[in-house]
C-alpha cells in the first residue's frame, strides 16, 4: 500500500512539473538581466511578463522589449533563462520601424 502510494505520488509530482512547472530562476533573471542587457547594446523598455518553466526551461523564462542602441530603429523581443547560473539569450529576428514624418498642414 505504500509502494502504491509513493508511485501515485511520484506520478502526480511528474505531471504537475511537466504541465505547470517551476517559477524558481525567475526573481534572479530579473535581477540580473537589465544590467548584462546593458553590456549587449540593449536597452530596456519594458518588462512583460515571465512563464513558467519545465523540462525546456527549467525555472522560467522572463520577457523583455528591447532596443538596439547601435540602431535606432531595432528592436526585439526577448526571453531569458538561466541554465547553471548563466543567463541564456532567445530572441528572433529583429522588428524594425518605419516611421514617416506626415505635416498636418
Amino acid at each position: 500500500m505504500i509502494r502504491l502510494i509513493a508511485s501515485i505520488t511520484c506520478v502526480l509530482g511528474f505531471v504537475v512539473y511537466a504541465i505547470v512547472g517551476t517559477s524558481g530562476n525567475v526573481e534572479e533573471i530579473k535581477a540580473k538581466a537589465p544590467a548584462e542587457m546593458l553590456d549587449r547594446n540593449w536597452e530596456v523598455l519594458r518588462y512583460e511578463g515571465f512563464k513558467y518553466g519545465s523540462f525546456s526551461r527549467h525555472g522560467g523564462k522572463v520577457f523583455y522589449h528591447v532596443k538596439d542602441t547601435g540602431h535606432s530603429n531595432t528592436y526585439y523581443r526577448v526571453n531569458v533563462s538561466m541554465w547553471n547560473g548563466e543567463l541564456q539569450y532567445y530572441y528572433g529576428k529583429p522588428e524594425t520601424l518605419s516611421r514617416f514624418n506626415i505635416d498636418a498642414g
